[in-house]
């Protein structure tokens, strides 16, 4: 028996984070991006536009779920043994499943990382962030959420691909290539 075994594609996985100048992505684990430029958003939302789905952690999506809805959206989180459904969110425990495996027979192409900083660890340490969109924003908090955990001291080489002055307040965007990926996007 001949059988065609179904072709897998590579997914690009691409993440995005606003960013005080001393690299806080929020005040604290509840709180929102409101202190974000407008050009920031903006260029967010295009972005998003042309994405397949979106992987955030369970205090992303309580603080976005309903703009989060209408996407594809796959949070991850501890609470669940099994994906659980609601309407386009997955609940997804990736310590329990393949998440790279899920997310291939979903045939997702593109997917936007959106954080926290447990997400964006498990994306980097996972192989599943070859882009990294970075807004820095002209603020500094002293203290807040770091964009990655650093529970064990691991070195990721990025290249920059362009640096993007957003507005006159000296909001800047980076845009970073994991050297590691094999993605040719």
């Amino acid at each position: 028996m001949n059988r065609k075994r179904k072709l897998s594609h590579k997914i690009l996985y691409v993440a995005y984070v606003a960013t005080s100048i001393d690299g806080k992505i929020a005040k604290s684990g509840h709180s929102g991006t409101d202190w974000t430029s407008k050009e920031d958003w903006n260029f967010f939302q295009k972005s998003l536009s042309q994405m397949d789905a979106v992987i955030v952690g369970h205090n992303t999506y309580n603080i976005a779920k309903d703009r989060l809805k209408w996407r594809n959206t796959i949070v991850l989180t501890s609470k669940v043994d099994t994906p659980k459904q609601s309407g386009k969110i997955v609940f997804f425990n990736p310590e329990k499943l393949n998440l790279k495996k899920f997310l291939q027979n979903k045939n997702y192409k593109k997917v936007a990382v959106l954080g926290g900083s447990r997400v964006y660890d498990f994306c980097l340490c996972n192989k599943m962030l070859d882009k990294l969109y970075m807004t820095i924003e002209p603020y500094v908090f002293t203290s807040g959420v770091s964009m990655f955990l650093g529970n064990k001291f691991k070195k990721y080489k990025f290249s920059l691909q362009s640096v993007k002055k957003l507005n006159k307040k000296g909001t800047i965007l980076l845009q970073y290539k994991n050297a590691n990926s094999s993605h040719k996007n």
